[in-house]
C-alpha cells in the first residue's frame, strides 16, 4: 500500500512516511491508493486482535506482519476494561450501542490513540529516523488525553495538546491537566476548536519554524485524526461489531446494517465509509450532529458554510465547524486533486464551497439541547442504561431517520465524562465537586454495586497542572518555552 496527498495524487510514500508525517507537505491529508475489496464473511471468527491484524497488514504494509503483532500486543489488552475491546449493548432486536469508550481514558479516541505511538516507534525504527517527534493535537476535548495518555513516557516523542479554553467539560480538563509524565502537556487557547486546529495546520506549514525545530533534531507530526494512522484503526470496530451482529444472530451475513455516528471532524464516521467501500455490508450511514449543524446542512444541500458563530454545547467534540476529514470523504467520491485544491481554496478564502450533490449520499440530521436531554432520560428509564451527550445525540438521530431497520449507534464516550448534563438531563441535583458527583453517577448506573472504574478513580490521586491559556498567535511562542526553552 503507498499513499498521497488528496491534493497531489502523483507523490506517493510509504505507510510509515505517512504516519510520521502526519500533514502532506501540500496541507493535504494522506489517503491511500486504493481500497481493497474483501471478503469479510471468511472473517466471522477473528477476534478483534485477528481483524486489526489483517487490516494493519493491509495499510501498514511496510512494516510486515510480526511488527504489527508485537504492535498490537501492546496495544489491545488489559488497558482496556472489557475482553471485547468495542463490546456491543443491544437495547431491542433494532438498535444497539456500538460501545467505544472501554480504554484508559474513557472515550472511542482510545482505540487509535492506544495503537498510534507503537505505530510511529516502529515507522522510525524502520525508517532508520533519529530525530525526536514533537505530536502537536488540537483537542476539543477527548483526543487530547487520549494522545497524552497514549503516548505518556515513549522515548523519543514530546506531545502538546492545545484545548479551546472554556470550551471542554470540567472532567475533561482535569483530565488534560492530570499527567503521569513530563513529556505530554495541555495548553488552553482562547477561542475555540477550529481556532486551536487552525493554529495547528498553519504550524505545520510554517517552514521557518520547521527548519529551526530540524535544527535541534526535532521533526513535527500529529495525533489529530489528520493523521492515517488514526483513521485506519477506526475501521476496525465497524468490522468487528458487523461480525459480531452476524455471530450473535442479530442479523444475516450480507444483511445491511445502519451506523450512526455523532461526527465533529469527520473521521469516525470517514472510517466507516472506507469498510463500505471495501466491501462490509452496511447499511445507511448516518451522520449525527448537535447545533453546529454545518455537516448536516451540507450533506441536505452541497453547500458547506463555516460562516457562522459557534454554539458551546454539552457535545463538545462535535463543536466544530471545520471538519478536516471531509477533504478525504469528498476525495473519496471524486479523486481529482485540482478540484479538492479548488474547494479547500475557496474554504480557507471565503469559508465556504459547493458540491454537486451526487457526490452526497450520507444521510444527516441534528440534534438540539433538548432533545440530547430526552435521549438521556428516555434511554435510562426506558432500558436502564445510561449514554453520554455525544451518543445521545446519534440516538436522536437514529429516532429521526430510522423506522424498522437494524441499527448500530457509536456510543463514543462514557457518561462519566460529562457529568453535570447527564445528572442534568435525568432531573438529578449536580454536587458542588465532581468527586461527588462521579460517586452519583455510579449510583445510578449500579444503586446496588456502583462501581467507579480505576481510570476515573486515579485522576483523583494525581497532581493537577495549573491551566496555561495563551491567545493563538502565541502557539509557537509556547511550544517555544513549553518543549526547547526558546528557539
Amino acid at each position: 500500500m503507498r499513499y498521497h496527498s488528496t491534493r497531489n495524487s502523483q507523490k506517493f510514500v510509504q505507510p510509515s512516511e505517512a504516519v510520521l508525517q502526519g500533514l502532506a507537505e501540500d496541507g493535504g491529508l494522506f489517503v491511500p491508493e486504493y481500497l481493497p475489496q474483501l471478503n469479510f464473511e471468511n472473517w466471522l471468527d477473528y477476534s478483534y486482535q485477528q481483524i486489526a491484524q489483517s487490516i494493519f497488514e493491509i495499510f501498514f504494509s511496510d512494516l510486515g506482519k510480526e511488527t504489527i503483532s508485537k504492535i498490537l500486543e501492546n496495544s489491545y489488552g488489559s488497558n482496556f476494561d472489557h475482553l471485547e475491546i468495542v463490546p456491543t449493548h443491544w437495547l431491542n432486536d433494532e438498535k444497539g450501542f456500538l460501545e467505544l469508550w472501554h480504554g484508559p481514558t474513557l472515550a472511542f479516541k482510545d482505540i487509535a490513540l492506544q495503537f498510534l505511538p507503537h505505530l510511529m516507534q516502529a515507522a522510525k525504527q524502520l525508517r532508520n529516523d533519529q530525530s525526536k517527534i514533537l505530536i502537536l493535537t488540537a483537542t476539543s476535548g477527548d483526543t487530547g488525553k487520549a494522545a497524552m495518555e497514549g503516548f505518556s513516557a515513549v522515548e523519543d516523542f514530546e506531545v502538546l495538546v492545545f484545548y479551546p479554553y472554556q470550551g471542554v467539560s470540567s472532567f475533561q480538563k482535569r483530565q488534560m491537566l492530570t499527567r503521569e509524565a513530563d513529556n505530554v502537556r495541555a495548553i488552553a487557547v482562547k477561542g475555540d476548536f477550529d481556532t486551536c486546529q487552525r493554529g495547528v495546520k498553519d504550524i505545520f506549514v510554517d517552514q521557518n519554524f520547521n527548519l529551526k525545530m530540524a535544527e535541534q533534531g526535532y521533526e513535527l507530526s500529529s495525533a489529530n485524526s489528520i493523521n492515517i494512522g488514526r483513521l485506519v484503526p477506526q475501521m476496525n470496530y465497524y468490522i468487528y461489531s458487523y461480525l459480531q451482529a452476524v455471530k450473535t444472530n442479530k442479523i444475516s451475513y450480507g444483511e445491511p446494517l445502519n451506523v450512526v455516528v455523532p461526527t465533529g471532524n469527520f473521521g469516525n464516521i470517514l472510517a466507516a465509509c472506507y469498510t463500505k467501500e471495501m466491501g462490509l455490508p452496511l447499511g445507511e450511514i448516518l451522520l449525527a450532529a448537535n447545533q453546529n449543524n454545518v455537516l448536516a446542512d451540507f450533506l441536505f444541500d452541497g453547500t458547506y458554510n463555516a460562516n457562522r458563530d459557534l454554539v458551546k454545547t454539552s457535545s463538545p467534540s462535535m463543536d466544530i465547524l471545520v471538519a478536516s476529514n471531509l477533504e478525504r470523504y469528498l476525495y473519496l467520491k471524486n479523486p481529482d486533486s485540482s478540484w479538492i485544491n479548488t474547494i479547500m481554496a475557496d474554504l480557507t478564502n471565503n469559508g465556504q464551497f459547493s458540491v454537486p450533490e451526487q457526490f452526497l449520499d450520507i444521510k444527516a440530521a441534528w440534534a438540539d439541547e433538548t432533545e440530547t436531554s430526552k435521549a438521556i432520560a428516555d434511554v435510562y428509564n426506558s432500558y436502564n442504561y445510561l449514554i453520554d451527550p455525544h451518543t445521545a445525540v446519534a440516538y436522536v438521530v437514529a429516532e429521526k431517520l430510522v423506522k424498522n431497520h437494524k441499527t448500530l449507534i457509536a456510543s463514543t464516550a462514557s457518561p462519566y465524562k460529562f457529568i453535570t448534563k447527564v445528572l442534568d438531563s435525568l432531573q438529578l441535583e449536580t454536587p458542588e465537586s465532581d468527586r461527588e458527583a462521579i460517586n452519583k453517577i455510579a449510583k445510578v448506573i449500579d444503586a446496588e454495586n456502583p462501581t467507579i472504574p480505576a481510570t476515573v478513580e486515579k485522576l483523583w490521586n494525581l497532581n493537577q497542572d495549573e491551566e496555561i491559556i495563551i491567545e493563538k498567535k502565541n502557539m509557537i511562542q509556547a511550544i517555544n518555552e513549553q518543549i526547547f526553552g526558546n528557539l
